[in-house]
């Protein structure tokens, strides 16, 4: 909600609505978005801001007026699921905040259990991956030792409530910091072989999975015996950046969502714990002009104030248009192609028409200059004859022949990048 831009909350749900998201986290406590979100069935993670920690701390009728004007008029009409306490307050230089959050947290539980909701609505604070000492491997995470007795405090408080430990994940970061130890496959979920962790043998096909574990491994290494699940209440990657902003491009942004949202769907946890699924936060919503900082910071929407989407990640259940009368989006004027990562490819879209898929075949094999020799009666790849599988062919033969770019994959939003190999039998799509 840093613009001066953006549409009003009743729009925003709207907008929400048409999108497969069914649940927000905010940043503050408004009371407009939060009545704007009643009776939506999308349920909500309520922020507090860093500098309500201290009054929230040292009384507990702070704590208990905060509830009174935050939840009550509106839970539960929205469906207010939990409590996000400051952010990043454990990675912060503000010692005596470091020693305020969880006083903060207790306060805001027995206001809760003033109103008998506390089960209902759980507390946690989120944090980033800096709390931890080392990531890599995940099996050797640990919390830096100057953070270790506040992030001891915080685990206890979540052991003894029942909630989650809220993590800010950023493969984005990890990749821009180091671009040359990390690769971006492997940050964009498109690794071939992944990592391996030598002392446990669980190879994380992403850096996304293995920053998680690396989180599920340090709490585990502070020794106690109930389990506390992961949230990722932060990931995404800018679409775009300053020229020393490694990695923020268009192409990047919806290659990681892309594959991050169907990794999350897939209910599947990570090598740790496989039948855990993690739920997961992208930020942010809306493209931010306000938000300081450089250039990526203002460029992690999803969508435009305009309410356009910056690039179809998969989220839309009625997909958006290109606005381009042929239906594919061409590359930006006056940029220069840059190539994708290997080992990602170009499907056809599950739904769409046979008569798109149709016009696709025709537009990629004719003048897209695609080549469609094998899937030519007798040829690798003419088996299955299905419009699916020979528009996938072409598709994917059209993306790798003009650059791998992300707009080389839209044909008006029916091409879906995958890190999946579709090959078949003989039947082999290019990759590079």
């Amino acid at each position: 909600m840093n613009g001066d831009n953006l549409p009003p909350p009743k729009e925003v749900v709207e907008l929400i609505k048409d999108t497969y998201i069914d649940s927000v986290k905010l940043y503050n406590a408004d009371g407009k978005v939060l009545a704007a979100l009643a009776n939506t069935g999308i349920s909500v993670v309520l922020g507090v801001e860093n500098e309500l920690i201290p009054p929230l701390a040292r009384s507990p009728y702070a704590a208990q007026i905060w509830v009174k004007q935050h939840i009550k008029p509106f839970y539960p009409a929205t469906s207010i699921t939990a409590i996000a306490v400051g952010n990043e307050v454990l990675t912060g230089d503000d010692k005596k905040l470091m020693a305020l959050l969880v006083p903060a947290m207790n306060n805001l539980q027995l206001a809760l259990l003033g109103m008998d909701v506390h089960e209902k609505i759980k507390i946690s604070t989120p944090s980033s991956m800096a709390v931890l000492a080392i990531s890599s491997p995940p099996s050797l995470a640990a919390f830096k030792p100057q953070i270790l007795p506040y992030a001891k405090q915080v685990l206890q408080f979540l052991a003894h409530t029942g909630s989650a430990f809220m993590v800010n994940a950023y493969p984005y970061f990890a990749y821009a910091s180091d671009p040359k130890g990390v690769s971006l496959d492997y940050a964009l979920f498109a690794s071939k072989q992944g990592v391996k962790d030598p002392h446990t043998g669980f190879t994380y096909g992403s850096l996304f999975d293995a920053q998680i574990d690396a989180v599920h491994f340090a709490i585990n290494a502070v020794g106690f015996k109930q389990h506390i699940p992961v949230i990722v209440s932060e990931t995404g990657w800018p679409s775009n950046g300053d020229k020393n902003e490694t990695g923020a491009t268009m192409q990047n942004a919806q290659i990681y969502n892309s594959n991050l949202i169907k990794r999350v769907k897939s209910g599947v946890g990570t090598p740790l714990y496989p039948q855990e699924a993690i739920p997961t936060y992208i930020f942010a919503l809306f493209n931010e002009n306000e938000k300081p900082g450089p250039s990526s910071e203002r460029n992690f929407g999803l969508f435009q104030p305009s309410k356009a989407v910056v690039y179809d990640a998969g989220l839309t259940k009625v997909q958006p248009s290109s606005g381009n009368s042929n239906g594919y989006l061409p590359s930006p004027s006056g940029t220069q192609p840059q190539q994708g990562p290997s080992a990602v490819w170009c499907v056809a879209k599950p739904g769409a028409s046979e008569a798109q898929l149709q016009q696709i075949i025709n537009f990629a094999c004719g003048e897209g200059g695609a080549d469609c020799a094998a899937i030519q009666n007798g040829q690798n790849c003419f088996s299955p004859n299905t419009l699916e599988a020979h528009a996938s062919y072409a598709m994917n033969s059209y993306y790798q022949h003009h650059g791998r770019n992300y707009w080389n994959c839209f044909f008006d939003s029916a091409g879906l990048l995958t890190p999946t190999n579709p090959s078949y039998g003989t039947c082999t799509y290019p990759s590079q």
